[in-house]
């Protein structure tokens, strides 16, 4: 018996169910809340996650507006067209139907004031952070973007080779390098960034600003830096680090960190 691949399946189950714990908010029947899951979400940036309720099986997706993606799972027409590929996620929504399956609202992304392509960037860091902690068994890839029935060149397959390396090692699942990130980033595009674009991604997930409630059970926003932190909440940009720093409660509510809550624990 392996006792290393034990305890890491019972550290990544405690991360798993500490990811969910977090949730913003969860649809226990994807039939039944349809219209509470389009309205809710309606502009909103994030990411989302699909739960087959009977065996457990999850799918991790992203958006700039949840509302508009989640719409096309509803569309019978567009998740039966096979030209968009061989989606394992669309498949057992057709198989199963709706009501087989809760829709999670994982973390929405505070996207205002930065561009479409910096956008783009930070939801897909924190796409596939949420791949590498629940590693989905209806994603196809787990790199985050990565288009089904997309034919990739041998190099870009070789790239996410590489990002991929090591899944069943007890590091799977940390923080990716700065590097890592880069390949990331590279394979997304199919280009490969200037130092400064990498420079951007790097800082863009090492400054991150998360909001939780005062108990730490909620996450209830995400910044991409402490500047838009601070612009959202009409306070200096210093307020907002001194009080990732402290710990103390923010504005008698929340708690602010530049940490995940998985990573806090």
């Amino acid at each position: 018996m392996n006792f290393s691949i034990i305890l890491f399946n019972e550290e990544k189950s405690k991360q798993t169910a500490i990811l969910l714990n977090s949730a913003i908010i969860v649809y226990s029947n994807a039939d039944t809340d349809k219209l509470q899951i389009l309205t809710e979400n309606k502009g909103k940036a994030g990411i989302y996650l699909w739960t087959h309720t009977l065996s457990g099986k999850k799918y991790v997706g992203s958006a700039i507006d949840l509302s508009k993606r989640l719409e096309d799972y509803y569309k019978l027409s567009y998740i039966s067209d096979k030209s968009k590929g061989n989606s394992y996620i669309y498949n057992a929504i057709i198989s199963h139907g709706y009501s087989a399956f809760s829709l999670t609202i994982l973390e929405y992304i505070d996207i205002s004031n930065v561009s479409i392509d910096e956008a783009r960037e930070l939801i897909l860091l924190r796409e596939q952070h949420y791949l590498d902690s629940f590693a989905p068994e209806y994603n196809i890839q787990l790199i985050a973007g990565s288009p089904l029935g997309v034919k990739r060149s041998e190099e870009t397959i070789a790239k996410m080779k590489a990002i991929r390396l090591g899944a069943n090692n007890p590091m799977h699942g940390k923080n990716h390098s700065v590097e890592t990130r880069a390949k990331i980033s590279e394979s997304l595009f199919g280009k490969v960034h200037s130092a400064e674009t990498k420079s951007k991604i790097s800082i863009a997930r090492g400054t991150a600003i998360y909001v939780y409630s005062f108990d730490k059970s909620t996450l209830v926003n995400t910044f991409i830096s402490a500047r838009k932190a601070s612009e959202h909440f009409n306070c200096n940009h210093i307020t907002i680090i001194n009080y990732t720093k402290s710990g103390k409660i923010f504005k008698k509510q929340w708690i602010l960190s530049t940490s995940l809550i998985s990573e806090l624990s």
